[in-house]
């Protein structure tokens, strides 16, 4: 560290002798401060000056004219708000004389107003909707901001459109409302006279309603109880059919007897023909007995039949009535009562055509009764014609025997005839029961509608009479009154409101009050790096040993470092007064000045470490982190507008973090940012020292190459690079010595092979450092979302070619420095090998004489001496590689 001190010391000396020196240290301290500043004061408030834009504004509007709203024209209305705005320096010109300003250049931007603008803006009013357009023309090719200004005035146009016509909208029907109020309180009483009229009229209505739909009830009770009597009838007619039934079987059996009886007729004529006769006869009354009780069940059937379809078919009619006098009162207009009175007018249909059926079937019931009198008669004339046979049987049997058998085939055929009519009956009976199943069923819902139809009258003539009463409220209160007042509000009023129906209120947190003090972090950074990047420039990176003696490598970092910093913070505390006397806003000016000497000090360390490491390519990178900074530090931006690959680097740029601190301070510190920023600073100047030191040492070759090779051309400035006299590994030289031949033959032929090689990889390497480029810029244009990717492949590429080509000139260098020392004799080899040796006994010989130095300074100070300052100075820490004179300078620092 001492050692250090001693090289800033003898630099400032140096600077300070000179006087044209301070026309530089003026210049580096005030030339990037002026950056700052003037794109401060530029850009303090720009956003004042708008008015200065020009924008051409062309009119064509004609107008329009609707009997709602009467005649608009809002091209006119937009020329004379235009006129008292001034966001932008609006002119106003023909269309033509617009879009040729746009041209030129001499307007940013033009709008031109069509002339059937007003007609189909209103157009919406009659429901002949065109959408509006309004042309608008902007100069992209003048300035990269001024289209967004303009475009910001495209959207105030748009805003002052729809102000306009919504404003006249909200007049007109402000005005019709008014009106409509007046018309409403004059018609109040008439037309609240009318409606209590029509409601207590459907109120009574529906009262009658309610009471024909109770006595429905009753009348589908008793229909019920006539289907449960013919229910009964129909029990009993089944029992009839039974009976009817067995006398047809045993009239069947009298009249198979019969026939067998006439088998033996001829022998027994006279008392056969007495059974025959008295058995006809008694068949035959067995069964017109039963007959006619079948008859008289089958009649009483169908007429207690006839009687419920007759009721039925009543009961019918009067719901259909009902359902209709409520559909005629618009009572299926209301929610609550529509569905019922749909479902009841469907059961009601269904049972119309249940009962269509069962009269039907009552129809084929009588005819089947008439079937069987029928059959009867049919019967008693075959049991006569029986008996009349019988009697002319005894005068002539023989005669009339077949006239016998053909009277008993007629009962049989009659017989049968009735068997089929019973069957025919049994069978009806099952529909009739059905149909009456279907019927009880029917009443049954019948029943549930009509009593839900009544409680839903009920219910609508409840919610009837509340209207009335509500109405006889309100005929005895000012409420219409009171509407028609509100309704008669200022046109005027109502338009003003709804052209601007909300405000909004801003609440500046941490309020910066000039576009310029937000720029300010921005400035100074750059202006700072910049000043950082002129020290490079200016002042030589490597340090010399006169006055000052051998000295470390790490010693002279630092040594050249302090000058340079203390430079930076000269420039810091240029940078930031100027900032503050120019009027930036500050919550801290004592810190204000003291961070921005912090970031140019972080600046200097990370500028110095590229330059001195790596020489001109390091301050061409210097260059490059500068230009990506910029946007990649949120500066200008936010950075979540930023592409991906500026979002990626963001957090790894000393820009990021100067930028917020300044910020902190410019506009009010929020929790720990500030000190967040500073520490990433910190941490960003401490790992720049720590590649300066530990790299350095090992490029110092490569930079004398690069340097040597720069100045061959002529052209560039080359600072010469001191390079340590041996040159050489120490395993080389053992090398060397232990087999000088062997080591001669085996470098030359590691030489000429790369020779050999070299051009080929030297032409590809640098080939491929055009074609990658090249196609990674045909690639931008196919892809313009990735070029930000893109670029930065591009810019790692290039590094990448750039450091393999320096590699490879590197490797060349070494194997020349090693042929070399295969052409030495043995002895020169071993003159390298005793410097190297003595080397590192005098470093061991400095160490001590610099124990003793810091020893005899400590007692020198505790005993008040002053001449232990000059041994201090006289004692250098460590000594260059170079052993020539170090056993000397050991000596030296060994005596003192």
């Amino acid at each position: 560290m001492r050692g250090s001190v001693r090289i800033f010391r003898r630099d400032l000396l140096r600077l300070v002798r000179v006087l044209a020196a301070w026309i530089v240290i003026i210049g580096m301290a005030f030339v990037p401060a002026l950056y700052a500043w003037f794109n401060i004061v530029g850009f303090w408030d720009p956003y004042s000056q708008t008015s200065h834009i020009r924008v051409a504004v062309a009119n064509e509007d004609e107008g329009a004219t609707k009997d709602q709203i009467g005649t608009v024209n809002v091209g006119a209305m937009l020329e004379t708000q235009l006129k008292q705005n001034d966001q932008l320096g609006w002119y106003f010109v023909s269309a033509d004389e617009a879009r040729a300003e746009v041209e030129r250049g001499d307007s940013y931007a033009a709008f031109v107003i069509p002339a059937s603008f007003s007609r189909d803006l209103t157009g919406i009013v009659d429901g002949t909707y065109v959408k509006p357009n309004i042309q608008y023309y902007v100069n992209e090719k003048n300035n990269a901001v001024a289209p967004k200004i303009t475009g910001a005035g495209a959207t105030a146009l748009d805003r002052q459109i729809n102000s306009a016509f919504v404003s006249t909208v909200a007049k007109v029907l402000s005005e019709k409302a008014s009106e409509a109020g007046v018309s409403i309180a004059n018609d109040a009483d008439q037309k609240r006279s009318e409606v209590s009229t029509s409601v207590s009229e459907a109120s009574a209505k529906l009262g009658s309603a309610s009471q024909t739909l109770d006595g429905m009830g009753e009348k589908i009770d008793a229909a019920k109880a006539s289907v449960a009597s013919a229910r009964t009838t129909l029990s009993d007619l089944d029992a009839a059919v039974s009976e009817m039934s067995t006398s047809l079987d045993q009239a069947d059996q009298l009249v198979s007897d019969s026939r067998t009886s006439l088998g033996s007729f001829s022998s027994q004529m006279g008392g056969a023909l007495d059974g025959l006769s008295s058995n006809a006869a008694s068949a035959l009354a067995g069964v017109s007995a039963n007959a006619g009780t079948l008859d008289g069940a089958v009649q009483g059937a169908s007429g207690r039949v006839g009687g419920l379809l007759t009721e039925g078919t009543s009961i019918n009619d009067s719901v259909g009535d009902v359902l209709a006098e409520l559909n005629a009162l618009g009572i299926g207009n209301l929610p609550a009562a529509g569905t019922a009175l749909t479902d009841l007018t469907n059961q009601n249909t269904a049972l119309s055509t249940a009962l269509g059926s069962l009269t039907t079937l009552n129809s084929d019931l009588s005819a089947t009764s008439t079937s069987i009198s029928n059959a009867l008669t049919s019967a008693s004339d075959a049991s006569a014609a029986v008996s009349a046979s019988v009697t002319n049987a005894r005068s002539g049997v023989s005669a009339q025997l077949p006239a016998i058998f053909s009277a008993l085939d007629d009962f049989s055929s009659a017989s049968s005839s009735m068997r089929g009519s019973l069957d025919t009956l049994r069978s009806q009976r099952e529909q009739v029961s059905g149909l009456l199943d279907q019927l009880d069923s029917l009443l049954d819902g019948a029943k549930t509608a009509t009593q839900t139809s009544s409680t839903n009258v009920a219910a609508i003539k409840t919610d009837l009479d509340s209207v009335a009463t509500d109405i006889s409220s309100l005929s005895s209160s000012n409420t219409l009154r009171d509407l028609a007042d509100s309704l008669g509000v200022n046109a005027e009023s109502i338009a003003s409101f709804m052209a601007s129906p909300t405000q909004i209120e801003t609440k500046a947190v941490y309020p910066v009050a000039a576009y310029g003090s937000a720029m300010a972090p921005l400035f100074t950074n750059l202006a700072l790096w910049i000043g950082a990047f002129s020290l490079v420039l200016l002042l030589k990176l490597d340090v010399d040993e006169e006055g000052i003696g051998p000295t470390s490598s790490a010693a002279k970092y630092m040594g050249r470092w302090m000058l340079l910093a203390f430079f930076g913070v000269i420039q810091g505390l240029v940078v930031s007064i100027g900032d503050l006397i120019i009027g930036v806003q500050t919550v801290s000016r004592p810190a204000f000045v003291g961070m921005a000497m912090i970031i140019s000090l972080v600046f200097v360390s990370i500028v110095y470490m590229l330059s001195t490491c790596f020489q001109h390519i390091g301050k061409g990178l210097c260059v490059i982190i500068m230009v990506m900074q910029i946007p990649g530090s949120a500066g200008l931006y936010p950075i979540e507008m930023l592409p991906s690959f500026f979002r990626f680097l963001h957090p790894l740029f000393p820009f990021t973090y100067g930028i917020n601190a300044l910020r902190e301070i410019v506009a009010g510190f929020y929790g720990h940012t500030y000190l967040s920023c500073l520490a990433v600073l910190g941490a960003e100047a401490l790992v720049a020292f720590a590649i300066g030191l530990a790299l350095r040492p090992f490029l110092v070759n490569l930079n004398a190459m690069i340097t040597r090779d720069l100045a061959s051309s002529g052209l560039f400035l080359a600072e010469a690079t001191r390079v340590p006299s041996s040159r050489y590994r120490l395993s080389q030289i053992v090398a060397a010595l232990a087999d000088h031949d062997g080591f001669q033959r085996s470098v030359s032929g590691r030489a000429a092979r790369f020779e050999r090689r070299y051009p080929t990889i030297r032409r590809a390497a640098i080939i491929l450092g055009v074609i990658v480029p090249v196609t990674l810029a045909v690639l931008s244009v196919a892809n313009v979302a990735e070029v930000p990717i893109i670029l930065g492949a591009w810019i790692v590429w290039v590094l990448l070619v750039i450091t393999f080509l320096i590699g490879l000139e590197y490797l060349r260098e070494a194997l020349a420095r090693q042929q070399l020392l295969g052409a030495m004799d043995e002895q020169d080899v071993r003159s390298l090998l005793t410097r190297r040796v003595q080397g590192a006994r005098s470093r061991i010989a400095l160490g001590a004489a610099a124990v003793g130095a810091s020893i005899s300074s400590a007692l020198a100070s505790s005993l008040g001496e002053r001449g232990g300052e000059d041994t201090d100075e006289a004692a250098p820490d460590l000594v260059d590689e170079d052993g020539a004179g170090e056993a000397s300078e050991a000596a030296k620092g060994s005596e003192q």
